[in-house]
């Protein structure tokens, strides 16, 4: 019994004494996650402000977007507006079509829904839809001589009915629904069509001004939503623009306040060599048919191997000989539910667009 007596008491120091090894290894534990969160916390409270630059120098369908909604999404992913991090777009646009700018405009309101500061350095021209972008940030500059405002719709179709007919040709368009076709090149102008067409323009218009006043309620919006432009000193008296200055100053700005500057622009991934090298760019040949239904571009590979295919055959290529192919076997796709009218109207300002600066006078 003495014996029994003395093994149970040793086996309760055993697990006295391991119970209080378990307590002591768990204390030092939770003091060195404790050290390791300190010093974490202490490193975040430390960091400086981080400010994300981006550009967006827009085309008339603002095709651009499809990168900057790539770019913007990054940074919302890794931003914290909590440690003074922030966004400087720097733009330049005639503005283009009202869906293209309208998704460029919502891509600018994300990174200021995830409480991130924006800055929109105009450096030439924010016209139009490119004044949709700008109005949505939350300091506007711009350099002295841009442009700014235009703020209005457009749409104009030319119309061939008169000389289709006076040619002997008619050209038939089948719809269901009362204006599910208006103005089109080919049908006659009739006052109906005039008028619905007027009244979308101005709907669009209503929009367009609500969007812009909700964004700077200061600005007396029947003042300057009449489609005029003005430059830089004209367009701060009337309120479009909070400040005159370059995208380099107020980047050397920021610098000075301590922020660092990260330049963000989005890349398609690389792909692998053997595509790589059939799909390198080449001046001169094309494939015959795209991905996407388009010619795309072919290296030297791609060019042996089409050459090498129109020899067996005896055929040469057609570029558009599967997309014919596909057509032919399903004609049903012929009769599709097709609107272009989101082309037809445009939150554009021609007189500044990029591509037509070139062709006109010089200041």
């Amino acid at each position: 019994e003495a014996a029994a007596e003395d093994k149970t008491e040793a086996a309760a120091e055993d697990k006295t004494e391991a119970a209080a090894e378990d307590k002591a290894e768990a204390a030092a534990e939770d003091k060195e996650a404790g050290a390791e969160g300190v010093k974490v916390v202490k490193h975040m409270a430390t960091r400086q402000p981080i400010w994300f630059v981006l550009e967006f120098f827009g085309d008339v369908r603002a095709s651009q977007v499809a990168q900057l909604r790539q770019e913007v999404t990054a940074i919302v992913a890794h931003a914290d507006a909590s440690l003074g991090d922030g966004v400087v777009l720097v733009l330049n646009t005639g503005g283009g079509t009202v869906t293209g700018y309208g998704l460029a405009a919502a891509q600018l309101m994300r990174i200021k829904a995830a409480g991130l500061p924006l800055t929109i350095c105009v450096e030439e021209v924010a016209a139009s839809g490119g004044y949709m972008m700008a109005c949505v940030a939350d300091r506007l500059v711009a350099s002295p001589f841009a442009v700014l405002g235009s703020i209005g719709v457009i749409t104009d179709i030319p119309n061939v009915y008169d000389r289709l007919s006076r040619e002997g040709v008619e050209f038939q368009t089948v719809t269901a629904g009362k204006f599910k076709r208006t103005l089109t090149p080919t049908k006659k102008v009739t006052p109906e069509d005039k008028a619905k067409t007027q009244e979308d323009i101005e709907a669009i218009f209503n929009l367009f001004r609500g969007f812009v006043k909700e964004r700077r309620p200061t600005l007396d919006i029947d003042r300057v939503a009449t489609g005029e432009t003005w430059f830089g000193q004209d367009a701060l008296e009337r309120g479009l623009v909070d400040s005159l200055e370059s995208s380099d100053d107020v980047l050397l700005g920021l610098r000075r306040g301590g922020a660092e500057l990260y330049s963000v622009k989005y890349r398609n991934p690389k792909e692998g060599l053997l595509s790589g090298l059939l799909a390198s760019t080449s001046p001169s040949v094309s494939s015959p048919l795209g991905s996407d239904g388009s010619d795309a571009p072919l290296g030297a590979l791609g060019w042996l191997a089409t050459r090498f295919l129109q020899t067996i055959t005896g055929e040469t290529a057609n570029a558009n000989g599967e997309a014919i192919a596909a057509l032919k076997a399903r004609p049903d796709l012929a009769l599709r539910a097709q609107d272009l009218s989101a082309e037809a109207y445009r939150f554009e300002d021609e007189r500044w667009l990029a591509e037509r600066q070139r062709l006109g006078t010089g200041f």
